[in-house]
C-alpha cells in the first residue's frame, strides 16, 4: 500500500479516514470542493464588508462668504485624511480637540482622522494677504489671562497666534460666568468671526444671539458678552484688522 496512490491526482487533496486510509476519490472530491466553496464565501463577505466600511468623503460645504472671509465646513471621513493645497492665507478651526492654526497660502491642509467618527473641521480662508508673519504665542509668554470673580477664576482667554492683522483667540466661561471683550480699534476697521465649540448665548453690542456649536457668525468689530447661562462655554474669535478704514 505504501507504493499506491489509489488513482488519485497529486494536485487533488487527500482526506484520510480514522484508520489513516484515504477517502474514495469521490468523497475527497465533494469535501475539497465543499472547503474551496467556504473560503470562496468567506473571502466575498470580507471583500463587501471592506466596501462597506469605505465611506465617501462629504463634499465641503460653504457655511459664510463675504469680503472678509470664507468658511467651507470640512468633514474627515473616520479612519480616513483629507489633504489639499490652501490657494489664500486660511485659518483651520478643529473641533475635534477644540484648537486652531494658521496655513499660509500656497501650504497644503492636511488632516488625518484616527477615530471611528466623522471629524469636522472649519476652514476660515481670509480675503486679504498682509506680508506680516505669522507669530504663535508660547512660553515665556503669557498667553492665557485669567478673569476673576473676586479669588474666583470664571473664564479664560487664551491668544493663538497674530501678526498685527489677524489675531485667534479661545475663550472659556464657567456655567454662571460672563465675559465681556471689545473688539474695537483706533486704526482702520476690524471684523470678528465668532466659532462656537459649544452652544452660546452672546450678546454683540445689544443685539442677543443663541449660537450652536459650529455655527460660524461675522460682524464688525463690537463689544462681545458671552454669559455661561447653563453650562461651561468655549468659543474661538478670528480678529481681522484692516488699515485705513
Amino acid at each position: 500500500m505504501g507504493g499506491k496512490n489509489h488513482g488519485l491526482s497529486r494536485k487533488t487533496p487527500v482526506i484520510l479516514d480514522d484508520q489513516g486510509l484515504p477517502l474514495p476519490r469521490n468523497a475527497n472530491t465533494i469535501l475539497a470542493e465543499s472547503i474551496l466553496r467556504v473560503l470562496a464565501i468567506a473571502l466575498v463577505l470580507a471583500a463587501s464588508a471592506a466596501a462597506q466600511t469605505t465611506v465617501p468623503v462629504p463634499v465641503p460645504s460653504v457655511v459664510l462668504d463675504n469680503e472678509v472671509v470664507r468658511v467651507t465646513r470640512l468633514t474627515v471621513p473616520a479612519k480616513g485624511k483629507l489633504s489639499f493645497e490652501v490657494k489664500s492665507d486660511a485659518v483651520v478651526v478643529r473641533f475635534q480637540d477644540e484648537t486652531a492654526r494658521f496655513i499660509p497660502k500656497g501650504n497644503r491642509f492636511d488632516e488625518a482622522n484616527a477615530t471611528d467618527r466623522e471629524a469636522v473641521d472649519l476652514l476660515v480662508e481670509l480675503k486679504r494677504h498682509w506680508e506680516a508673519d505669522m507669530r504663535l504665542c508660547s512660553y515665556p509668554m503669557k498667553c492665557t489671562r485669567e478673569t476673576r470673580l473676586g479669588e474666583q477664576p470664571i473664564a479664560w482667554t487664551t491668544s493663538l497666534f497674530t501678526n498685527g492683522f489677524v489675531t485667534a483667540t479661545t475663550h472659556k466661561v464657567v456655567m454662571g460666568g460672563t465675559l465681556t471683550s471689545s473688539y474695537y480699534t483706533a486704526k482702520g476697521a476690524d471684523s470678528i468671526i465668532l466659532i462656537p465649540f459649544t452652544g452660546l448665548n452672546v450678546n454683540f453690542g445689544g443685539i442677543e444671539e443663541n449660537l450652536k456649536a459650529g455655527q460660524p457668525y461675522f460682524r464688525a468689530g463690537t463689544e462681545v458678552e458671552v454669559t455661561g447661562k447653563d453650562a461651561e462655554s468655549r468659543w474661538f474669535v478670528l480678529r481681522v484688522n484692516t488699515p485705513g478704514k
